[in-house]
């Protein structure tokens, strides 16, 4: 049986990649426009337009990448790797999201992404939602 962590961490990861790939499409979505968007999900002092279509259509690739991985793990679907290779990059996925959720409390970080309403978005809900799906990373690779 899957566990529901799995479920979960995967719808997670995809609903994110999803929202990166409308940005890399030229959406503002949900904000309402590239400026105030930027200041939304960036965050970089002085920041007016989002990074290039380029990164954020990477950013969904490397999302959708993961749920493969996750889903592999889990035995939801057929995997092309080694099973050991998973297990490696899963390890590698809770490091890198541990990592990302708790760099939105340190001052360094908040002295490069000072921008409203990033500042308190990623402390209220992006650094929470990382350490949230590296808790569930963690449970997919324990179970």
């Amino acid at each position: 049986m899957m566990p529901f962590s799995a479920i979960l961490v995967v719808i997670l990861l995809l609903a994110i990649a999803l929202l990166h790939l409308l940005w890399a499409m030229g959406s503002h979505w949900p904000a309402a426009d590239e400026a105030t968007l930027a200041k939304t999900v960036v965050g970089s002092k002085g920041i007016k337009k989002m990074p290039p279509r380029l990164a954020s259509l990477m950013v969904a690739l490397v999302l959708t990448g993961a749920a493969h991985v996750v889903m592999a793990y889990a035995g939801l679907m057929q995997g092309f790797l080694l099973f050991q290779m998973y297990r490696i990059l899963l390890v590698a996925m809770i490091l890198v999201f541990s990592f990302r959720g708790l760099v939105a409390y340190v001052p360094q970080w908040r002295a490069m992404v000072p921008e409203q309403p990033f500042a308190r978005f990623d402390q209220t809900r992006y650094g929470p939602l990382c350490i949230l799906i590296a808790a569930l990373l963690l449970d997919v690779a324990l179970t």
